[in-house]
This record gives C-alpha cells, sequence and structure tokens, in this order.
C-alpha cells in the first residue's frame, strides 16, 4: 500500500515537472509567506480586538508559541532563499535539511511545509550535479530549528495539559 502511494505521489510530481530545486523554491516561499500571513492576521485580529499585543498574549499564551514559530520559519526561509545554491549542491545536506524540516512540520502541524518536505525528500534522486563539500552550517541550522520546534510542541503539551486540569 505504502509504494502505491509513493507511486501516485511520484507520479504527480513527474506530471507536475516538480524537482527538487523547484520544491525548494516553493519550501521557500511557503517559510516567508505563511509567517507574513500569520502576523497579518494578527495585527487585523488586534485592530479588531482593539487589544494591545501584552493582553492577547496574557489571554492566549498560545499565541506566543506561534509567533515563536512563525519567527523561525521566516528567518529559516530567508536563510534559505540566500543559501539555496549551497543547499541544492550537496544531496546529503539537503536530505538532512528535509528530513529534519519534515520532522519539525509535523511537531508544529505546519502541514504545507511538511508535504513539501516530503516531496522534497522523494526527489532527492533528480540531483544530477556533482557533489560539493557539505556544509556544516546548514546542518547546524537544521538541528537548531528542529530543536526550536520541538520546544514549542513541548510547550504546545504543557499548555494543553495546564487547560484539560482546569
Amino acid at each position: 500500500m505504502i509504494s502505491n502511494i509513493n507511486n501516485y505521489i511520484l507520479i504527480f510530481l513527474n506530471k507536475s515537472n516538480l524537482n527538487a530545486k523547484r520544491i525548494l523554491t516553493l519550501y521557500i516561499d511557503a517559510l516567508l509567506l505563511i509567517p507574513l500571513c500569520f502576523g497579518s492576521f494578527l495585527f487585523f485580529e488586534l485592530t479588531i480586538m482593539k487589544q494591545n499585543m501584552p493582553v492577547i498574549l496574557a489571554k492566549f499564551p498560545i499565541i506566543s508559541i506561534e509567533i515563536i514559530i512563525a519567527i523561525t520559519d521566516f528567518l529559516l526561509g530567508y536563510y534559505l532563499w540566500l543559501k539555496k545554491d549551497e543547499l541544492i549542491a550537496n544531496p546529503k545536506n539537503y536530505h538532512f535539511f528535509m528530513l529534519c524540516q519534515a520532522v519539525s512540520q509535523l511537531m508544529v502541524g505546519n502541514i504545507l511545509c511538511l508535504i513539501l518536505a516530503i516531496f522534497g525528500l522523494l526527489r532527492i534522486s533528480s540531483f544530477k550535479e556533482k557533489y560539493q563539500a557539505e556544509n556544516k552550517l546548514i546542518k547546524n541550522i537544521s538541528v537548531i530549528c528542529l530543536i526550536a520546534f520541538s520546544l514549542c510542541f513541548v510547550l504546545f503539551i504543557c499548555l494543553d495539559i495546564k487547560n484539560s486540569r482546569y
């Protein structure tokens, strides 16, 4: 069954003409646009409710966690936008990055980025360039983002436990 799903996804990716570089570009776009949309929505809510940020954060602490996630996503998207060619140059770095992102985006519930990361993992075979030296900075940033998202996941669980007690 899993191989059938994998085949359907690969057929979709082939018909859509999505290679690893295009998937990474879409991933960067998602990482940059989703936090901007969230920030716009938050600003809109603050304006409609005629509240300031500290009051909203005191009432809804989950928003502060979502702000951390949005800032991390935006910074990661900006970094990838600058270093996209270095990430594409080495399939090992690309695989490690996409795997870390798939896990971390699953933890924080960012389904679009999770799907794009899975597509990126399936398209590693489309690399045709020579292998370049591994970039340790990309791996370190991947691990840092994974840790930050893991922390946000733990905070989500703590808030859920706290709210379920009352």
